[in-house]
């Protein structure tokens, strides 16, 4: 009999989890599908890359999806369970609360497993492809993203137009605008070409045309008649000067002994802990009475995910300024709601109920 429950809360647990999961997944994918189409709608990306990007952020966004998936999950199936008084069945065949962790236990090992490895390694790896694919963009942009008959914004500010392209390799009738500590340069020209020196380099080439150059205001502006004048497209050899540890691997991290590089490994460290910790503190959180509804622990749920991920996200801070000894770091956020989980488990369990009428006896 209990092989047969388990195996039935095991099903109902991992069909519900999967479907929480695609369609929390595909709400996230899809805010940041319109983000990613407004940057390149505006210039500032091309379209050649916006499935990588969706890819990679996909990877990233498994990292906070993955627990509040699971912890949904229970809260569902476990609150229709007792609305619908099988967990009344269950306890009358002899299955206690406990019990009910069974079927849970292995699942939830390896998720919390695979959610280290994705957290430590391809999490990481995710979002330095994802800066990656960004820089690849700014500076592999060609004259086929130049669209012609609307104005583009470049990733230098300056705002580019083109009436026409011919050729696939031509902009017509170039208008051009930059500002550079108040001035402004203004470049017209008949026709203008994209030219590629070196890595990731590019010329834009203006042919038979005029530059203007003032300040807004004055009437003092040096007009230039050119046949031929250049400027860089991108400013694609800045390199970033400060280490973004968010980018790094677990062996860079573990090598800084920082405490900048201990709260990012703790950072990394806490979903898979939380997981745990949340499939602990669901089922007694799922238990409701059949006039509530299954859904009556939903929202509570919800509430508790987000202070317990804005305590961690408020601990790591603290930790990275100093302000938390470092034998605390993050953990004791993870404590403070273990703690939780074991009281709300052991009053699912009547623990203390039976203490009370224990020392009543005596």
């Amino acid at each position: 009999m209990g092989k047969i429950i388990n195996q039935y809360l095991f099903k109902e647990t991992a069909i519900t989890w999967l479907a929480v999961t695609i369609i929390l997944l595909i709400i996230l994918v899809a805010n940041k599908f319109a983000d990613v189409l407004g940057d390149a709608s505006i210039g500032l990306l091309s379209s050649d890359y916006i499935m990588q990007l969706m890819l990679y952020s996909s990877i990233d966004y498994l990292i906070v999806l993955i627990p509040l998936s699971t912890f949904l999950s229970i809260l569902l199936v476990f609150g229709r369970l007792y609305t619908d008084s099988e967990i009344t069945a269950i306890s009358a065949s002899g299955i206690g609360p406990i019990s009910l962790y069974k079927p849970l236990a292995m699942p939830t090992l390896v998720i919390a497993i695979l959610l280290a490895i994705i957290s430590g390694y391809i999490s990481p790896q995710a979002r330095k492809s994802i800066e990656t694919t960004k820089l690849d963009s700014m500076t592999s942009i060609g004259i086929e993203f130049l669209e012609p008959g609307r104005f583009v914004n470049l990733k230098n500010g300056s705002v580019l137009y083109s009436e026409d392209l011919i050729d696939e390799n031509r902009l017509i009738n170039v208008f051009l605008q930059q500002e550079n500590k108040g001035r402004v340069n203004v470049v017209v020209a008949e026709y203008a070409e994209i030219e590629t020196i070196g890595e990731n380099n590019n010329l834009l080439i203006f042919y038979n045309g005029q530059r203007y150059e003032g300040r807004p205001g004055d009437q003092d502006f040096r007009i230039l008649e050119f046949s031929e004048h250049q400027l860089p497209l991108l400013n694609s050899g800045k390199k970033v000067e400060k280490e973004d540890l968010n980018l790094e691997n677990m062996e860079f991290l573990y090598k800084q002994k920082t405490l900048q590089a201990n709260a990012e490994i703790q950072w990394r460290i806490s979903p898979s802990i939380a997981l745990i910790i949340l499939v602990l503190l669901s089922i007694p959180l799922s238990k409701v009475s059949p006039r509530q509804g299954q859904y009556g622990g939903i929202i509570f749920g919800v509430l508790i995910y987000m202070i317990y991920v804005n305590l961690l996200g408020a601990a790591k801070i603290w930790f990275e300024q100093g302000d938390t000894p470092e034998v605390l770091g993050l953990w004791w956020v993870h404590l403070i709601w273990l703690f939780f989980a074991t009281i709300a488990i052991l009053s699912n369990y009547n623990f203390f109920q039976r203490i009370r009428i224990f020392g009543e006896k005596n």
